[in-house]
Parts: C-alpha cells; sequence; structure tokens
C-alpha cells in the first residue's frame, strides 16, 4: 500500500511537469518575442497607465503576434480601453483610444476599485457648457444661500474627481430643464454624502481639471470677500 501511495504521488508530480512542459515544447524552434497578455479583465474605459497587475509580458511565437501587439504599457500613457479586454487576449493599441474620442462615443470609464457612483442632473452652464466627457476630472463647487445675503458661500467641495459618463437628459413636460445633462462620477462614501447634501441644499458647479491643478487656499468666498 505504502509503495503504491508513494507511485501515485510520483505519477502526479510527473503529470504536473508534463503539462508545464507542453507550452515550452509546442515553442521549441519558433522564433519568440514578448508581448503584452490581459490576465484579468480590463473594463473599457480603464486607463492605459493604470493596467498595473492586470496585464503580464510573455513570450509567444512570432507567428501568432497580432498587427499593433503592444509591448510596453508606457505606449498606452493617456489613452483608455474602448472596449473590455478579456484574459488570455493580446493587448492591442487599436483597442485604446484618447478619453474625448472615448466619451464623445457615449463610452463609460471604469469606476476605480472601492469607489461608488453617482449622478447629477445639472445645466449645460454648470458643467462646462456640456464639453464634459467620460475620463475628465471634475473639481466640485458649492453654493449654499445661508441664513441671509451675508452667510451666503461658494467653496470647493471635491477636486480631481473622476466622470464616468456623460450623458444629455432627454427633456421631458414635467422632466429637467432644457439643456439638461447627467453627469456620473466616481466618489468613496465621505465625497458622495457631501455632494449630495450639497446638491439637495444649494447649488453645484463643476469645473474641468487637469491632473495638475492646485485647490484653492483662501477658504469659502462669502459676500465680505467683495466689501473688503
Amino acid at each position: 500500500m505504502i509503495l503504491a501511495a508513494v507511485l501515485a504521488v510520483v505519477g502526479a508530480v510527473l503529470l504536473i511537469s508534463y503539462v508545464r512542459g507542453a507550452d515550452d515544447r509546442a515553442f521549441e524552434g519558433a522564433q519568440l518575442t514578448e508581448v503584452l497578455i490581459v490576465k484579468s479583465e480590463i473594463p473599457a474605459g480603464t486607463s492605459g497607465s493604470e493596467l498595473g497587475n492586470t496585464v503580464d509580458l510573455r513570450s509567444v511565437p512570432v507567428a501568432y503576434v497580432a498587427q499593433g501587439a503592444v509591448t510596453d504599457v508606457a505606449d498606452l500613457r493617456g489613452l483608455v480601453a474602448a472596449v473590455s479586454l478579456e484574459p488570455g487576449e493580446q493587448v492591442l493599441a487599436s483597442r485604446f483610444v484618447d478619453p474625448e474620442s472615448f466619451g464623445a462615443s457615449g463610452g463609460t470609464a471604469a469606476v476605480p476599485k472601492g469607489l461608488q457612483e453617482i449622478s447629477l442632473s445639472l445645466d449645460a452652464q454648470r458643467v462646462v457648457g456640456g464639453a464634459l466627457v467620460a475620463g475628465d476630472l471634475v473639481g466640485v463647487y458649492g453654493s449654499l444661500a445661508g441664513d441671509n445675503a451675508d452667510g451666503a458661500r461658494t467653496q470647493l467641495i471635491e477636486t480631481k474627481v473622476l466622470v464616468t459618463s456623460v450623458v444629455a437628459a432627454k427633456v421631458e413636460q414635467d422632466g429637467p430643464p432644457s439643456g439638461a445633462v447627467v453627469v456620473s462620477l466616481a466618489v468613496d462614501g465621505d465625497q458622495a454624502q457631501r455632494i449630495i447634501y450639497q446638491l439637495e441644499f444649494g447649488q453645484v458647479y463643476l469645473s474641468k481639471q487637469s491632473a495638475s491643478v492646485t485647490a484653492p487656499t483662501g477658504g469659502p468666498v462669502t459676500r465680505g470677500v467683495f466689501q473688503g
């Protein structure tokens, strides 16, 4: 019985070794090159600079390399995935586009892990004339009336918030006003609470931001700023 058990273990080890070497034997004599392969699903809208551990550089026969296969994630900097990418497929440059093209085609940006999505219906003048697209970063500004004119204030609530989608709202008889735009944002729980509160009890404006924008340092703007 002991001998049988030992033989079974040895047989299993040999089988695993054989399977692991199958790919190597299949590539014997073939000219190899390295390309990026998708390891885990990459949602449409994912930034090329945020692929991280979702891709892996592997050796494959030159004959199997697809046209436009990418070998360095740096080549995708500034672009986003136009479609979802599945595990096992080669990363192709043709599947990545600039964020504006992606947003203009009605695309959506992926919600980063750990965040949630909220939507705001705002007049076009409050969302940069409706020029925002998925993948943009925005600042969220809020105005509250206060108990009187002197107590009214405007301030930056959140900065560098990711826009996940932008949709022109349908204008119905009892619906939002003409020119309304629905903007969806990727936020954490605290950000969601602050933005929703501001939307419920005040006014909201969104500003288009760059990744290097700096937040104002002067604090909230009140009537006193203009009377000082």
